[in-house]
């Protein structure tokens, strides 16, 4: 398997290699992938029908290799795995917090690219962080939610909300 720039093309719109997928499910069985169905109408009247909400890459470490970020569902809850790639195999973060709990009328969160750079929130006390690689945004419709990146082969999260 080539470890180097793993992306695959479906339809023109650039996904999670399948086999990643799969050996992240028999990994960790009791998880399912966030699927298109399983979005909100809400969620499909802020995006793109044609979008892939649950998924994305970017180099988050610096090492040259796509790392990449998957929304799944742990029973009710939803969860990020970020699976970081190295030279010949990869390594997986589970957030430790549960996102949302997903709701009957579907799921309202979207992860996306993070580019590097500093990010101010105002809260009861203002609060900034500068991330210097790319990192991965969670998204509550349109509403930033989290930014989660990596700093000393650690995983870390910032709150925006």
């Amino acid at each position: 398997m080539d470890f180097k720039r793993i992306i695959s093309e479906q339809n023109r719109v650039f996904t999670i290699p399948k086999m990643i997928k799969d050996n992240l499910l028999k990994k960790f069985p009791t998880l399912q992938m966030v699927k298109k169905e399983d979005y909100s109408n809400l969620f499909w009247d802020f995006y793109d029908r044609s979008a892939i909400p649950n998924q994305c890459y970017t180099d988050i470490n610096n090492d040259q290799i796509l790392d990449y970020a998957l929304l799944v569902k742990d029973n009710d809850n939803l969860k990020l795995i970020i699976i970081l790639s190295s030279n010949n195999d990869y390594s997986y973060w589970i957030s430790p917090f549960s996102i949302e709990n997903i709701k009957s009328d579907g799921v309202n969160f979207c992860v996306s690219v993070k580019p590097a750079g500093r990010t101010d929130v105002v809260k009861k006390v203002p609060e900034s962080l500068v991330i210097k690689k790319n990192g991965f945004l969670l998204k509550n419709l349109e509403q930033d939610s989290f930014i989660f990146y990596e700093t000393n082969a650690e995983i870390m999260t910032f709150k925006l909300l």
